[in-house]
């Protein structure tokens, strides 16, 4: 498993309503589509299902299965980026 934190970085919490999780937590450039399971937001993409929780002090996100890392740390940043135009608030992304 990988695991990412993202975190907002000029604030304490994104301001990132559920009804928003379909366009801010899933990559721009890998096909992605929503899956039934645990966590608050859950996907299939690129062969491996990624979950996201919304954790103190972030967003959690977790891919389950095997990925090239480079791969992984691109969904990643995607996915930061999304949240970033979503919510209009910066953040970053740490490998855990």
């Amino acid at each position: 498993m990988i695991e990412f934190l993202i975190r907002r970085t000029d604030g304490e919490w994104f301001d990132l309503h559920a009804s928003r999780f379909g366009e801010a937590l899933r990559p721009s450039s890998v096909s992605s589509e929503r899956v039934d399971g645990w966590g608050d937001w859950r996907i299939r993409c690129a062969d491996v299902e990624i979950s996201f929780s919304y954790e103190d002090p972030g967003i959690q996100m977790c891919i389950e299965g095997e990925l090239p890392k480079s791969l992984a740390e691109q969904i990643a940043d995607e996915v930061r980026q999304n949240i970033e135009r979503v919510t209009g608030q910066k953040g970053k992304v740490w490998a855990l």
